[in-house]
C-alpha cells in the first residue's frame, strides 16, 4: 500500500511542480487610504484563479489565504505602530461539487466556482486599523495563498487515504521498513505539495495624519 500512495503522488507531481511560485502578473492585493480618518481599505482580488492554484485545490487540496497588514509610521527609523492579520481556507466539498470558504471569524459558506470563493473571500474581508496620534504614516500589506501547510499533517495523512498515515501515527513497526518509509514519505508530500504558493505585497503611499486642515 505505501508503494501504492507512492505511485500515485508521482502521478500527480507532473502537473503541480512546476511555475508554482508567485507569478509576476498584477498583484490581487491593493491597500487605499481613507483621507479623513486614516483608515485603511484592503481589497483582496481573484487570490485562487492562478493555475498553480486552481489544479490543487480541484483535485481536492485544501487551500489557505492569510493576509497581513501592518501600519507603520514614516520617520527617521521608520516604527511598525499596529499590526492586522487575517485567515481563510477555501476546500472541495466532493460530495456537493461545491467550495467551502471558512474564515477564522466563523464564517462558513458555499461557493459553486473558485472565482465566487475569491468574491466571498473579498467580502469577508475587513482591516481595522488607523492611526492613533498625529504623525506620518503608511500601510504595508501582503497576502500568502498556499495549498499545503508544513505543519498540517492531520489533513495530508488523510489525503494518502489512512495507509501511510497509520503507520506515522502510531508506534507500530517504528524502527521498521514500513516505519521509515512511512516518515520518508510525509517529508517529500510535505516538501513537493508545499510549493504551490503565491505571495504578493502592496504599500500605500506615505500619508500625513491628521489632514492638513483637517482639525
Amino acid at each position: 500500500m505505501v508503494l501504492l500512495a507512492l505511485a500515485t503522488l508521482f502521478i500527480w507531481l507532473p502537473a503541480a511542480s512546476p511555475g508554482l511560485q508567485a507569478q509576476d502578473r498584477t498583484s490581487p492585493l491593493a491597500l487605499t487610504v481613507n483621507p479623513t480618518d486614516g483608515r485603511v481599505q484592503v481589497r483582496l482580488g481573484p487570490v485562487l484563479e492562478s493555475r498553480g492554484i486552481q489544479d490543487p485545490v480541484e483535485r481536492g487540496l485544501p487551500v489557505r489565504i492569510r493576509v497581513v497588514t501592518e501600519l507603520w509610521r514614516d520617520r527617521v527609523v521608520d516604527a511598525q505602530e499596529a499590526r492586522h492579520e487575517w485567515r481563510a481556507s477555501v476546500r472541495l466539498d466532493p460530495l456537493e461539487g461545491s467550495f467551502l470558504v471558512e474564515t477564522e471569524d466563523g464564517a462558513s459558506l458555499s461557493a459553486a466556482t473558485l472565482a465566487e470563493a475569491s468574491r466571498i473571500l473579498a467580502a469577508q474581508l475587513v482591516v481595522p486599523l488607523q492611526p492613533s496620534g498625529p504623525g506620518r504614516y503608511y500601510y504595508l500589506g501582503r497576502v500568502e495563498v498556499e495549498t499545503l501547510s508544513r505543519s498540517d499533517l492531520q489533513e495530508l495523512q488523510r489525503w494518502l487515504q489512512g495507509d501511510v498515515a497509520g503507520v506515522a501515527e502510531t508506534g507500530d513497526d517504528e524502527g521498521g521498513i514500513r516505519g521509515a518509509l512511512g516518515r520518508g514519505l510525509q517529508r517529500v508530500v510535505i516538501r513537493l505539495l508545499g510549493l504551490p504558493a503565491e505571495r504578493y505585497r502592496a504599500r500605500t503611499e506615505t500619508f500625513q495624519y491628521p489632514p492638513v486642515g483637517g482639525g
